[in-house]
């Protein structure tokens, strides 16, 4: 059994931990909510450039990125983040990667600090990607990273773009997915009457490289505002455990201190019956 002193100083350091679990709590909520934001805002953009692509697609495929070819190595991008502390969204999305790559060959481009040491120590080929990602996605980083993806599938460095991240559910909800970027898969069933101008194949040259960004630019987004979820539950859990854990040291503690004056209680009855 714990001594009294040890107790206490037990429950004035678990004390301690759990004010700056809460505190990290209150920046990540306030970083969840700026996520959730930009989030928001981006998404229409993404989804019009989506639909807009898959109806040039399914009109004409003279582009590279409409192109499909045997896949030799797969250009794997996984978005993790800088720092941990965040429960399982790290080893998830490296789990999940890992999955995606399977046999084949992968060509890692990290998005993210955790996921480009975890596959390295893992033996996987890392290419240029976006390490440090910081505290929120530059649009210029993102800008490079993706037209660094077209050059790679362009050039035949890598035969297949998939990217891992976690999705944004809501909340402190979210769920790791995978998603081909390229080749782009043209939807047979939006091709319908309609006219363009400037013809379609005009249209493809920068058309494509905008829905690279927005497509890059949306699942980074994603997977912030899953990171800042994942840290407020995670720092939610652990407040919530340092309160328990404080409740049972100071059980101990009373428990302590109940038999240290018990036993001094002991003393004295003892002394007195010796000197009567």
């Amino acid at each position: 059994m714990l001594s009294p002193r040890e107790a206490k100083a037990k429950i004035r350091t678990v004390r301690n931990l759990q004010q700056i679990c809460r505190a990290m709590k209150t920046v990540a909520s306030i970083r969840l909510r700026r996520a959730e934001a930009r989030l928001a805002a981006a998404r229409p953009y993404h989804d019009e450039i989506a639909g807009l692509v898959a109806r040039v697609a399914a009109v004409t495929q003279e582009h590279p990125f409409l192109q499909a070819r045997p896949v030799g190595t797969v250009g794997l991008v996984v978005v993790t983040s800088d720092r941990g502390l965040a429960g399982g969204y790290n080893a998830n999305a490296v789990r999940r990667a890992r999955l995606t790559a399977g046999a084949s060959h992968a060509a890692v481009i990290p998005v993210g600090r955790r996921g480009q040491a975890q596959l390295a120590a893992r033996g996987y080929r890392i290419l240029e990607g976006l390490v440090p990602l910081g505290g929120e996605p530059e649009l210029p980083a993102v800008w490079r990273l993706a037209g660094r993806l077209g050059e790679w599938y362009v050039n035949g460095t890598v035969d297949q773009v998939v990217i891992v991240y976690s999705r944004f559910l809501g909340g402190t909800r979210s769920e790791v997915t995978s998603e081909v970027l390229l080749p782009i898969v043209a939807a047979p069933e939006m091709a319908r009457e309609a006219i363009f101008e400037p013809a379609p194949t005009l249209l493809l040259g920068g058309l494509m490289d905008r829905y690279l960004r927005s497509q890059l630019l949306a699942a980074i987004l994603e997977a912030s505002a899953s990171e800042h979820g994942a840290r407020v539950a995670a720092m939610t859990n652990a407040s919530d455990n340092a309160e328990e854990m404080i409740r049972t040291l100071t059980l101990d503690y009373n428990k302590a201190r109940q038999a240290a004056i018990t036993r001094e209680l002991g003393e004295i009855v003892s002394t007195s019956e010796a000197t009567a």
